[in-house]
């Protein structure tokens, strides 16, 4: 018998359009209501290799509340995982268009593994002796993400129960996740018709560290193209396109550790596509006044 570790949270390219993924904090502080979609097929080429879903809501609630739902399908060989979880956050307005978002969102987490898709070395393992399995268990997470016109910056952390699952005769412990993340939009030529939006993302199980570095320069805010560098993982290239309030991106990770080495299979790299769309909220109609000419 062994133990393994390993940050079992999902990873995104496309981190900048998914902050209420992990920071409930960040939930309708746009002001906008807004629908969210990712797809990544990860280290293309292998069997099994991980393919992440993810779909996000979001909408503000009057002038200082924000709600959503965010559901994210992870798939990684025989294992797959569903966490569905509802958020809510309360928005600080700080002066000049700033906020503070305080959240937090709940949920559950689904843990499912199918042992006939493994392999044994040998026949009558023990830990194998079930067809399939699954389990599922409570989700919470907190975060705060604070935003102005052209910063944001976030900080966050999920899995805060750290449930043990059992799944057949094995276990395992989901760990709790860490966040920390933040933007800047800097205008560039004149008019501001280009704007360059550097960006990070640095997540950690108490285990793991990795952090994101990326870059992206709009034009016109209708085209987008940037990189991202993953420590210890990837490089990426992103491209993307903007009309009125929809969002379509694309980015392709070059994998930049040993899996891409022949002799263990030589990773195709990553891809991932994001489709997002917002739109203001209608504004209620004022009450109609009435003048009673008896008090003029």
């Amino acid at each position: 018998m062994f133990s393994a570790y390993s940050q079992q949270d999902a990873q995104f390219t496309h981190f900048f359009f998914n902050n209420q993924t992990f920071n409930p904090g960040a939930t309708g502080i746009n002001d906008k209501i807004c629908f969210g979609l990712t797809a990544r097929d990860q280290w293309a080429g292998f069997a099994g290799n991980p393919k992440t879903g993810a779909f996000n809501f979001a909408t503000p609630l009057g002038r200082q509340n924000g709600v959503g739902l965010t559901a994210i399908y992870d798939q990684l060989g025989a294992s797959t995982d569903v966490n569905v979880k509802a958020s809510y956050s309360f928005h600080v307005a700080l002066g000049n268009g700033r906020k503070l978002g305080i959240g937090i969102d709940a949920g559950i987490i689904n843990k499912g593994i199918d042992f006939t898709k493994m392999s044994p070395v040998s026949a009558g393992d023990p830990y194998l002796v079930s067809p399939a399995s699954s389990a599922m268990t409570p989700d919470i997470g907190v975060g705060l993400f604070y935003k102005s016109q052209n910063l944001y910056f976030g900080a966050s952390s999920q899995k805060l129960i750290m449930s043990k699952v059992t799944l057949g005769t094995a276990s395992t412990q989901i760990r709790r996740h860490y966040y920390i993340t933040g933007g800047y939009n800097y205008a560039m030529g004149t008019g501001g018709v280009w704007v360059l939006k550097p960006s990070f993302l640095i997540k950690s199980d108490g285990t793991a560290t990795q952090f994101d570095i990326n870059t992206l320069v709009e034009w016109s805010n209708t085209f987008y193209f940037g990189a991202t560098y993953r420590y210890q993982d990837a490089a990426a290239a992103l491209v993307g396109f903007r009309k009125g309030s929809m969002v379509i991106g694309y980015s392709y990770d070059f994998t930049t550790n040993g899996l891409r080495e022949p002799s263990k299979g030589a990773s195709q790299g990553s891809h991932e596509i994001y489709f997002g769309y917002c739109i203001k909220p209608p504004v209620p109609p004022k009450p109609p006044k009435y003048i009673d000419v008896t008090w003029l």
